[in-house]
């Protein structure tokens, strides 16, 4: 078994670059935040929960409002209609198998508050977050090497 794997670097990383500018252009950092914790935690990628929740904290959010972010569907009642639509989107997205996966309400939903390219918008931060939960965890991406963390970011069995 390996024990450690080399990071991606040079074109290949920076082949996948523009999805998170791209993102980080034309989505909310709110909506980001959400889709990244959420994802991260689904796909249980430990340097992207670490990072999400040291950027979150960052930002102004406390431990709380990101322990609910990961686990929203246990505290729906913390999040209003657009940040519910892009959670559940974020849920489908991530857990995609087949057509049926992503039902056409739930994309009218979202389509209802972002409108059709605010929509594509938030796909693409959806898309972007699962390419680097895969990245990170195919070639183990140590979250002990993220800089800038607190033990939160590293508690992965938090819960409220």
């Amino acid at each position: 078994m390996v024990e450690a794997r080399k990071q991606m670097r040079g074109e290949a990383l920076r082949s996948i670059l523009p999805m998170v500018k791209y993102s980080g252009s034309n989505v909310d950092q709110a909506y980001r935040h959400l889709v990244s914790l959420r994802a991260s935690v689904i796909n249980d990628c430990k340097a992207c929960i670490t990072t999400h929740r040291r950027d979150a904290r960052a930002d102004g959010w406390d431990e709380k409002r990101i322990l609910r972010a990961e686990d929203w569907t246990n505290h729906r009642d913390r999040f209003d209609e657009k940040e519910t639509a892009v959670l559940a989107l974020t849920d489908a997205v991530t857990h995609i198998d087949g057509y049926e996966s992503v039902p056409d309400e739930l994309w009218d939903s979202v389509e209802k508050h972002f409108g059709t390219q605010g929509a594509h918008d938030v796909l693409v931060s959806i898309l972007a977050i699962n390419t680097f939960n895969r990245l990170s965890i195919t070639t183990r991406t140590n979250a002990d090497a993220i800089k800038s963390t607190i033990e939160f970011d590293h508690d992965y069995d938090a819960t409220l």
